[in-house]
């Protein structure tokens, strides 16, 4: 079983034939084993995330299970965290500081090639003359490009603090050359939010101020657009802008958040429904203003989405599903961070894991103001995987080997044997 999650590790680096999904296998080949052992705080949350996003589902569009495109699209959410609960099905012995080192090497230069094309063929400055211009690397879209090298770049923070070594510093900087390549703001905002949290010491304040400071500034803006003249429940708009980059922060914030903030305002403790937001809705029947239920439903599993997973959450999922979601990476960022910080009086076993997931998280956290990026499988996976890697580590007691070796017979010595004459 770990040799899948290894796989699908190492695989994250593309998209184009998506084989890292399969780091859910163990669930469905040892569902058994959950009985009888104990977990980590933040698996409770997310179980009971899991499990409130499989009641919205079923009460909005139960068929959607049966549907290829809702795992790609819609309910990616499946794909991107249950390697997290796969983590606690099986177990390994390997040494994560030193597997995680060198799937960093692996995964920065198994880009090089691409990156060097690109830079051939556009110059390594072209995303700033047009947005045709940027870096991709082995993915469809670049936003899940740009994704994925931030993630990438969180663990390679946590392989250099570490063990210094002048081949990741190197590599660091190529990896944040391509990252700036793909011209993904979002991707570049959780990078530059990452070094302030190192700065004041990984403190749980910063950590909850930047958390409640996101979500209050995604409210605060599609608010600020929201138009009395506008029916957001109606799907077409019309927004043009001869620089594609400004036309999809014009598409965000004037119809995409405000569209968001009042799916939440008709839904306020529930949401709409699992999986809505990109659906024709014809009208909703309201009870009591705090929960709504949807009528003349077209399903539609597309890529369409509120670009901020806060403003998501709250439109599908109301008060009840972003209140879970946030408790659960809130703990899990503390579960790493005392990791990190145990492995530092330990002999540092396990440290780049703990240290990798929660700089990660914190990364995905900020890159979530400007995309769905809080369930988006090429930026999450690189994240569950490592959890599911370092839940399923078994750390060999040494204490208990040493008393159990076998005490080494003295050696004898000239004379030692030899009789007084």
């Amino acid at each position: 079983m770990a040799y899948i999650s290894l796989v699908a590790l190492f695989l994250t680096v593309t998209n184009f034939v998506p084989v890292s999904a399969i780091g859910f296998a163990p669930l469905l080949l040892c569902i058994w084993r959950f009985y009888g052992r104990s977990y980590p705080e933040f698996i409770a949350p997310l179980v009971a995330f899991s499990a409130y996003v499989v009641l919205s589902t079923l009460l909005y569009d139960p068929a959607s299970f049966l549907t290829f495109d809702f795992y790609r699209r819609d309910g990616n959410f499946f794909i991107s965290y249950a390697p997290m609960l796969a983590g606690c099905l099986y177990a390994h012995r390997w040494d994560l500081n030193k597997l995680l080192r060198f799937f960093f090497i692996f995964a920065v230069l198994v880009n090089v090639p691409s990156y060097a094309l690109f830079v051939g063929e556009v110059g390594p400055l072209a995303m700033l003359q047009h947005s045709g211009g940027s870096f991709g690397s082995y993915f469809v879209a670049l936003n899940a490009a740009g994704g994925f090298l931030a993630m990438l770049f969180c663990l390679g923070v946590a392989c250099y603090m570490h063990q210094r070594s002048k081949l990741i510093l190197v590599l660091l900087a190529f990896n944040a050359l391509m990252l700036f390549s793909t011209y993904s703001r979002g991707s570049l905002l959780g990078i530059v939010a990452v070094l302030p949290y190192l700065l004041f010491g990984r403190k749980p304040w910063v950590l909850l101020g930047m958390m409640a400071g996101i979500i209050a500034c995604s409210i605060g803006i599609a608010l600020y657009n929201l138009s009395p003249t506008v029916d957001y429940m109606g799907y077409p708009f019309n927004m043009h802008n001869a620089d594609a980059k400004v036309a999809n922060l014009d598409i965000r914030y004037e119809w995409l958040w405000p569209r968001a903030f009042t799916y939440f305002r008709q839904s306020p403790l529930f949401g709409v429904g699992f999986g809505s937001f990109d659906d024709d809705i014809a009208s909703l029947i309201s009870y009591f203003g705090l929960v709504a239920q949807p009528v003349g439903v077209i399903i539609k599993h597309s890529d369409s989405h509120a670009h901020n997973s806060y403003l998501s959450f709250l439109a599908e999922l109301g008060l009840v599903g972003l209140s879970l979601f946030m408790i659960f990476i809130w703990q899990l960022i503390r579960w790493a961070a005392n990791g990190a910080a145990d492995a530092l009086k330990e002999g540092r076993h396990n440290y780049v894991a703990y240290l990798s997931i929660e700089l990660s998280s914190v990364c995905l956290l900020v890159m979530s103001f400007s995309e769905h990026r809080l369930t988006s499988p090429s930026n999450v996976l690189i994240l569950s995987l490592t959890v599911s890697l370092l839940l399923a580590s078994r750390v060999p007691d040494m204490s208990a080997v040493r008393a159990s070796a076998p005490v080494p017979r003295p050696r004898a010595t000239p004379g030692r044997n030899l009789r007084k004459t």
